[in-house]
């Protein structure tokens, strides 16, 4: 029927699309960016703002697919098109926080001048904590154009194998703009856990 449906065993079991996907943005007062680096697999790039309501919000997501484009694209080309993205939104990040493994495109942002470049934490449990508890006290909002990530998250599930050796583990799979999500959200999570207390 094409309507998201959370998977069992789902990460945000709080997801919900009528509270949480939103067709207009506030002005946003501050911005960041988080990138989950991929080469075969899909680059994801969300930016996320604060808005003027102090609510935060996934304002945007550019993504490149390698595999359905037949194409893949080199570090100086994912740099050139990430900011090229921003620009024609006219969006400028404060930081923008990478996937600590994608080492060598962190080193092509730095070189091509790309403002406020980072290593995003990437702690996954505490990260998974982060986006939960902003999804849940309803302080995060996702823009209905983002669709990759909208297509992630109600899928996004823990691992039963894990489980059953007694670990917490996402299944790794479809993951690459919830990836990017939870890179930026827990790295700025020392900006925004205040709010939380505003929320209605």
């Amino acid at each position: 029927l094409g309507e998201w449906v959370v998977a069992e065993g789902a990460v945000y079991d709080m997801w919900d699309e009528q509270r949480h996907v939103v067709d207009e943005l506030p002005p946003l007062r501050r911005a960041w960016v988080g990138v989950d680096y991929g080469t075969s697999n899909p680059f994801a790039a969300l930016l996320v703002g604060l808005g003027d309501d102090d609510r935060l919000y996934v304002a945007g997501e550019w993504r490149h697919d390698a595999r359905a484009a037949h194409r893949q694209l080199t570090d100086a080309q994912y740099s050139a098109r990430l900011r090229g993205w921003l620009a024609e939104r006219q969006a400028v990040p404060e930081w923008t926080f990478v996937d600590p493994s994608a080492a060598s495109f962190i080193t092509q942002l730095w070189t091509d001048g790309h403002p406020g470049v980072a290593r995003a934490n990437n702690d996954v449990l505490d990260g998974i904590r982060s986006v939960a508890t902003a999804l849940d006290s309803g302080l995060l909002r996702v823009h209905r154009s983002c669709a990759g990530l909208l297509d992630e998250l109600p899928g996004y599930a823990w691992s039963e194998d894990a489980a059953e050796k007694g670990e917490d583990k996402p299944i790794k799979r479809d993951d690459h703009s919830a990836d990017a999500l939870r890179y930026v959200i827990h790295s700025t999570a020392h900006e925004w856990r205040h709010l939380i207390a505003q929320q209605p």
